[in-house]
């Protein structure tokens, strides 16, 4: 189950790791078990991309902007794609932007162009997109406005009533398997099976599945992406 309270891991742990669920007891080793949730909780988030995890923050184009913060709340390495809204319709950025690219629209000389088509990260962590834009968004029609799509951050696990947001069989699994390990216990390794095997079946739930077609697949599914058809020359 997600959204268990840290207060409630904490007794969980305890009593799967066979240590004493009297608080009093465990007020010295207190942080330590925190953290263990928590860092076990980091490595989970990363290894897999939860689905109920994604987020979709939006945000508006400036005329003559070139760097965009990254989404609050998202990390950078967890961004899936950039897309801007056009004519109706989100329309995918592509990554990456090279000295081939320059040579059309340089940014460093405010070449500007309409409708960006590429984006990458700079050294600050910030997002560059190209061209230029030399439009802003429209509020009514909503073209110019760019959706991100990726995992968000963990939210904290300090309080007694902070939340975890992965499943908290599976946290406290993990945990306690390594608790016991290091004293020695012989079912160590059952509570670390019982907790890949957790591990295992939420993933195979949250999976997409490819879906059978009897007669054939049928026509892949298409991205749509920009093409550039008409040059706009950038502006003097």
């Amino acid at each position: 189950m997600r959204g268990t309270t840290l207060v409630k891991l904490l007794d969980d742990l305890r009593a799967e790791a066979r240590l004493s669920l009297n608080p009093a007891h465990n007020a010295q080793n207190r942080p330590l078990q925190v953290k263990a949730l928590q860092r076990e909780q980091e490595r989970l988030w990363e290894d897999f991309d939860w689905p109920h995890l994604r987020i979709y923050p939006q945000a508006q184009v400036q005329a003559g902007q070139r760097y965009y913060e990254t989404p609050e709340n998202m990390n950078i390495e967890r961004i899936e794609r950039i897309e801007i809204f056009l004519n109706g319709d989100w329309v995918k950025l592509s990554p990456g932007i090279d000295a081939q690219h320059y040579s059309i629209w340089n940014s460093d000389l405010d070449a500007r162009s309409w409708p960006p088509r590429r984006w990458q990260f700079n050294e600050d962590g910030d997002i560059e997109l190209w061209p230029i834009p030399d439009t802003n968004a429209d509020a009514t029609s909503r073209d110019g406005y760019l959706r991100f799509t990726g995992i968000r951050d963990l939210n904290p696990l300090v309080a007694d009533d902070d939340r975890a947001d992965l499943d908290d069989i599976m946290l406290v699994g993990y945990c306690a398997a390594k608790i016991l390990a290091a004293s020695g216990a012989k079912d160590a390794k059952l509570t670390l099976d019982a907790a890949n095997a957790r591990y295992a079946k939420l993933r195979g739930r949250l999976t997409p599945r490819r879906e059978f077609k009897m007669f054939g697949i049928g026509a892949p599914a298409r991205t749509r992406e920009i093409v550039i058809t008409r040059y706009r020359p950038p502006r003097s």
